[in-house]
């Protein structure tokens, strides 16, 4: 019985960090772009396209969760 309710512990861990990434990754989903911070003027990055900034892990899955939630919303009615 102890061994049941320390994995339900570790599972309710794990999914309130993910609960929390998910709410600050919805608040903030761009960061520095870390292939294109110590260059200089020149040619573009590959990665941000000029824009010095790229998503965080796991923003397009939010972006998308977030889509989804509010078409469904909207088709409640």
């Amino acid at each position: 019985m102890h061994v049941i309710e320390t994995g339900l512990d570790v599972a309710a861990v794990i999914l309130l960090a993910l609960l929390g990434w998910g709410v600050f990754v919805y608040f903030s989903p761009y960061r520095e772009c870390r292939w294109c911070r110590n260059r200089r003027l020149g040619r573009r990055c590959w990665r941000c396209k000029g824009t010095r900034l790229t998503r965080r892990l796991g923003a397009r899955q939010v972006h998308k969760v977030k889509l989804s939630l509010l078409q469904a919303w909207d088709e409640r009615s």
